[in-house]
């Protein structure tokens, strides 16, 4: 076989030309549906746009025998088919015709349905030199919002990557505007959208010939080459594109004040990936929202020390998850009744470690990971590890109940549902004995898709609860429009609460709502037993989770810990 050197070479000197590759290359990122590849007939290479390599997994760009390789992956009763249309001989190079519709597995396992369509180029002998076929690809997402007109999200990840792969640094802006639900409610959808085509409009004109995108939701993208503009310039450039946006927009006559927040990174370091920039992006352009912060916000790198960049942490974070989540594992944390002092369950918490950088703190990437829609497979990992893990416990005690937090990017996911059923069947896990726990950015969801998520759970006898309860976005109103069966008071409201007046009164208004409503009060965060019996005789409140029990710790050291525990409570 041809080493990939000795393939590009015959490509070289076959067309006397050291610029076909590049130019071969260059055309293959037209559309990101749409793959070429051109065989060498005499020395059976081909060679592979890198879309193709991207998507279906193949060895190379450059690859000895292609045709078998490519077959392997197109489902099997269109395999024949497939084969016989390329097979070449004396008798049908006049009438050679390659046209094919088939289904073909992508790097993910995948089914997609492609169509095939090849020619010969013959040489001035009349003799076939090249084999040449473009693939398209009919489920791959279009390029082109249809609201905005702008390139959308996976042609800003191919430009990333193109700006990655020539070592070219940049910036990545995120602006997201915070008042849209509001234009929404008062003006209806389809205002909403030539809104959002104005304002597309408008960040084109000050953008400063930056490239621009429409990203998910009411987010745009803007990319600045870094050797032409400063971060001086963009905080300039994005405060303008603020103001105009907020004095100076109409829609169909009628003034429009939106209000943006914007977050900010300088990809140079060319060794980590486009969607971990984007990720990170997106992570400070959620804080500016979540704080209504007008300025732009930089994500920081220099949070670790010098050695160990936080970007290059994220990172090597992103990447484990694709190698078969490599380096997490799970700690569990005991969830203790208030009346009988008995363990009623435990909580679920996620942890990184690698022998480069040690175990890395939950804070420094949970939040930041839970904004990236990849947290869906990590979601659905520790969803399967915990009722693994759980049926040692549920050999003990039947009733043992395993509280699992859910994120953003799972509920957002059409699948969930039935890769949540999935997992279930495939542990032989009983539905009552898991609780679905909501975490803060889950209640951004819309309140009525929200509240069918928790109908559907309880459908299947999972129990959920409302997790950091007393902050954020908490409200009581979400007691009653939510059927959780749980709420879980967060480690902060309660600190200090034996002489803090204005907790006491919250905290008691809580509880009662919750209690009178017909659920369960969990609290977080309890330390000492003084804290414990405080809270027990002047509030209802029904499970304690927290140090004075034990940290959260591994599976085999729990064990032993409820063993233990229940020996002497």
């Amino acid at each position: 076989m041809c080493t990939i050197d000795s393939n590009e070479q015959i490509f070289r000197s076959e067309l006397l030309s050291e610029y076909f590759c590049d130019i071969f290359t260059t055309f293959s990122h037209c559309a990101d549906n749409i793959y070429f590849f051109i065989t060498h007939l005499s020395s059976g290479v081909s060679m592979v746009s890198q879309q193709a390599v991207d998507y279906f997994d193949l060895p190379g760009i450059f690859i000895h025998d292609f045709g078998p390789i490519w077959a392997e992956k197109i489902e099997e009763n269109s395999r024949q088919l497939f084969l016989d249309s390329i097979n070449l001989n004396p008798d049908n190079i006049d009438s050679f015709e390659h046209d094919l519709v088939y289904r073909i597995k992508n790097k993910d396992g995948k089914y997609v349905t492609v169509s095939c369509r090849g020619k010969l180029i013959t040489g001035k002998n009349g003799i076939p030199v090249f084999f040449a076929a473009t693939v398209i690809n009919h489920e791959a997402t279009e390029t082109i919002d249809p609201v905005t007109g702008l390139y959308n999200r996976n042609n800003l990840i191919e430009i990333l990557k193109n700006y990655t792969h020539d070592n070219k640094p940049y910036y990545l802006v995120l602006i997201g505007i915070l008042n849209f639900s509001e234009i929404n409610r008062m003006y209806g959808y389809r205002f909403g959208n030539q809104v959002l085509k104005e304002v597309s409009e408008m960040i084109l004109k000050f953008g400063k010939g930056a490239l621009v995108f429409r990203c998910d939701g009411v987010k745009t993208a803007l990319v600045f080459d870094a050797e032409r503009y400063d971060l001086k310039e963009i905080k300039d450039i994005f405060n303008n594109i603020r103001d105009q946006l907020y004095s100076n927009l109409y829609t169909k006559n009628i003034h429009i004040a939106l209000e943006i927040g914007g977050g900010a990174i300088l990809a140079n370091d060319f060794s980590t990936d486009p969607n971990t920039i984007y990720n990170s992006a997106l992570y400070v352009l959620s804080t500016a929202k979540d704080e209504r912060i007008a300025e732009l916000q930089v994500f920081e790198n220099d949070l670790f020390n010098e050695s160990n960049r936080r970007l290059e942490i994220l990172n090597s974070i992103r990447t484990a998850i694709a190698d078969n989540f490599q380096g997490f594992y799970l700690c569990y944390q005991p969830i203790v009744d208030a009346d009988t002092n008995s363990v009623q369950g435990m909580e679920a918490l996620l942890r990184w470690r690698d022998k480069r950088y040690g175990v890395v703190p939950p804070n420094d990437f949970i939040p930041w990971l839970e904004r990236d829609p990849i947290f869906f497979e990590l979601g659905n990992w520790i969803l399967k590890q915990a009722m693994h893990d759980t049926k040692a416990l549920i050999e003990r005690n039947p009733q043992f109940v395993v509280n699992v937090n859910l994120a953003y990017p799972q509920l957002q996911r059409s699948d969930f549902k039935t890769a949540l059923n999935r997992i279930l069947k495939e542990e032989d896990f009983p539905a009552e004995n898991l609780k679905l726990e909501l975490t803060e950015r889950c209640r951004l969801r819309d309140m009525n898709l929200l509240r069918n998520d928790m109908i559907f759970f309880k459908s299947t006898g999972m129990q959920t609860a409302l997790d950091d309860f007393g902050t954020g976005y908490s409200a009581l109103s979400l007691l009653t429009e939510l059927p959780v069966d749980q709420v879980k008071i967060d480690r902060s409201f309660v600190i200090n609460i034996e002489n803090d007046m204005p907790k006491q009164c919250l905290l008691r208004a809580i509880t009662t709502c919750t209690t009178e409503l017909g659920k369960k009060v969990c609290v977080e965060g309890v330390e000492t037993d003084a804290m414990r019996k405080y809270l027990k005789e002047n509030f209802s409140v029904s499970f304690f989770q927290g140090y004075l029990y034990s940290k959260p710790i591994e599976l085999n050291e729990f064990l032993d810990w409820y063993d233990n525990f229940e020996k002497t409570a």
